[in-house]
């Protein structure tokens, strides 16, 4: 109908729709390519050139596989006459116009498990900061959450300066994924780590025992504990359970910056575990060496309480603190982390497939050791008197541990005459754990960023109890369904 409609011309544009509940940050978003690209791209593919005007890989998975997801066009010659009519002449004189078929992307098969992911997403509504649920026999991402997140069909609609400014001026940074490229102080949940390094050092054993004030002094400082009315005499066990900080003041001073860093990077933090994905971080854990080479000034003995805790100078990504309760959980192999398991092309032949990928073995620390922290960590969530006992599921064991980041020092606002001025400066709230505690299916990391609702056991452990939750509810659904379709087999024959 061309010839009636002058002054009209049709135009066909690609599109991607997004649905509500996919992590959108781990797919990344689509934009009209711009001249560099353009040029970079046509060198590195000139059998399948770009134009002006396509749309191309901004950030995440759209970014990373888009020599796969992208096709090829094809193309069709045809004879028109003077009015732009197709004309069947030539076909009918038993000529043709030669033509190339088009062929669509490749298909990702990604581990996200997109019902697990909807509850994570739910679970984690109205928080800012990041979750991570890892397979820790295997490093698969099972549900990844950044938040604040953004709209990406805006980002291939054409962003208006408003939206744009909106973006890039919100504190909690709603472009940038939190789940390898956040930063954050771990708080407690650090303990663990100065745990098994004091048991490997000989520093403490399951029965040694300090004595907890309230509070740990150290020259003319005073450090205090998370409970200024102190927990009394502690073991190791307790000590995580409880979560005293002047039992791990104690340990982390006898252990040392540098024999500390040791263990913590054994476990590969304050390293990138090279997910390949959005920009990550490689967190940072402090040594001796560190600080007089940033700070031209030797290390103090009052820095080691506070990196003893998981604080001062201590950084990590929510992937890190997933992976390393994931390497707990496992005894010692830190996997990397991956999001597809396979690619097919338009055909369903498999291009590429992913197997799990060991980075290293943590053969600093021993069984008996992981064994022995692995059922103090499970003593956090399924005491009652745990701090992480909000994370419980009925009828499984979850082992974890919680934690608290001040935003200010107890210190510098002790005049208030508060005892819990952290909630007051909205702390973050941190939770890592895994489930079952012996051969564990699950690990998972909670972070998240100045917390109304309080500390790590009062804010983050509920939100990884709906996760692991509704982990274990969807393995007996599908449990249930694949037995089910056995028998009808079983039957049909």
């Amino acid at each position: 109908n061309k010839i009636f409609l002058p002054g009209i011309e049709v135009r066909v544009a690609p599109r991607r729709d997004y649905g509500p509940d996919v992590p959108h940050h781990l797919l990344g978003y689509l934009k009209e390519i711009d001249p560099q690209a353009l040029d970079m791209l046509n060198n590195e593919n000139p059998d399948n050139p770009y134009l002006l005007g396509d749309l191309v890989g901004k950030q995440g998975i759209e970014l990373q596989w888009e020599k796969y997801l992208r096709g090829q066009r094809g193309y069709r010659l045809i004879q028109v006459d003077a009015f732009g009519r197709q004309s069947q002449g030539l076909e009918e004189s038993g000529w043709s116009l030669p033509s190339v078929p088009s062929k669509p992307g490749a298909d990702l098969e990604l581990t996200i498990d997109y019902e697990l992911q909807k509850t994570t997403k739910a679970a984690f509504a109205g928080k800012n900061g990041s979750v991570v649920v890892l397979n820790p026999q295997t490093g698969e991402v099972l549900a990844a959450v950044s938040e604040p997140g953004f709209d990406p069909k805006m980002m291939q609609q054409g962003v208006s300066p408003e939206d744009w400014r909106e973006l890039i001026e919100n504190p909690f940074k709603p472009l940038l994924d939190k789940t390898s490229g956040g930063e954050f102080p771990p708080g407690s949940v650090y303990k663990a780590v100065v745990a098994m390094a004091g048991l490997e050092e000989k520093v403490i054993d399951e029965n040694r025992t300090f004595y907890c004030p309230g509070y740990y002094t150290l020259g003319d400082r005073r450090f205090y504990c998370h409970d200024r009315k102190g927990h009394g005499t502690v073991n190791m066990q307790k000590a995580l359970m409880k979560s005293c900080d002047v039992f791990f003041y104690q340990v982390g001073i006898e252990l040392g910056v540098d024999r500390l860093a040791r263990y913590a990077k054994a476990f590969g933090l304050g390293a990138k575990l090279g997910i390949a994905l959005n920009m990550e971080k490689p967190g940072l854990i402090p040594t001796s060496a560190w600080k007089m080479l940033t700070y031209r000034l030797p290390w103090a003995g009052g820095d080691t309480p506070n990196i003893s805790i998981g604080q001062g100078y201590d950084l990590v990504t929510p992937l890190q603190m997933a992976n390393l309760y994931a390497t707990i959980a496992n005894g010692g192999k830190v996997w990397k982390p991956y999001y597809v398991n396979k690619v097919t092309n338009h055909v369903g032949e498999t291009i590429y497939e992913h197997h799990p990928e060991l980075i290293k073995q943590v053969n600093e620390v021993s069984p008996k050791t992981f064994a022995m922290v692995r059922a103090a960590l499970e003593s956090v969530v399924m005491d009652p008197h745990g701090t992480g006992k909000n994370a419980a599921v009925p009828g499984v064991t979850v082992a974890g541990k919680t934690g608290s980041v001040q935003v200010v020092s107890l210190k510098k606002n002790s005049n208030k005459g508060e005892t819990n001025v952290s909630m007051n400066w909205k702390e973050h709230a941190m939770f890592a754990a895994f489930s079952p505690t012996e051969n564990a299916e699950i690990a998972i990391a909670v972070v998240s960023q100045n917390d109304i609702v309080g500390g790590g056991g009062k804010s983050a452990a509920p939100v990884a109890a709906k996760i692991i939750a509704r982990y274990w509810e969807l393995k007996r659904q599908r449990s249930a369904t694949a037995e089910a379709l056995k028998q009808d087999e079983n039957h049909g024959k």
